[in-house]
């Protein structure tokens, strides 16, 4: 699954989804050194991970990244993607205009359910 965000300013939205979570605005992510962003808070905590990638002209694609070694599961996916949206809506806004997900995993947009 990837969401698909449309946006004139793909980077100003992940630096202020990083900001928000800086400064606690934005409760229940967390992101590595590498940009990427997980659930928090239990039990869905480090099951798996949203890689944010820009998109020149259309936004910005965050896609799910399987932790090493295992599957993301069905429940996950729901979870991480519903969650993942209300957040965008609840604080960013203003800063898209449309946002839609895969209903499955997508290796061609660099989703990776299943890792090793």
């Amino acid at each position: 699954m990837a969401i698909f965000v449309t946006t004139t300013d793909p980077q100003g939205l992940i630096d202020g989804l990083k900001s928000a979570v800086d400064s606690k605005k934005v409760a229940g992510w967390r992101y590595d050194a590498e940009g990427d962003v997980t659930s928090a808070t239990a039990p869905l905590e480090n099951q798996a991970w949203f890689r944010p990638t820009t998109v020149p002209g259309a936004g910005v694609v965050f896609t799910i990244i399987a932790v090493k070694g295992k599957t993301v599961t069905t429940e996950a996916y729901a979870a991480y993607h519903g969650r993942f949206l209300e957040t965008l809506l609840s604080h960013f806004a203003p800063k898209f205009t449309t946002a839609s997900v895969t209903a499955m995993g997508e290796s061609r947009v660099g989703d990776v359910v299943k890792d090793g």
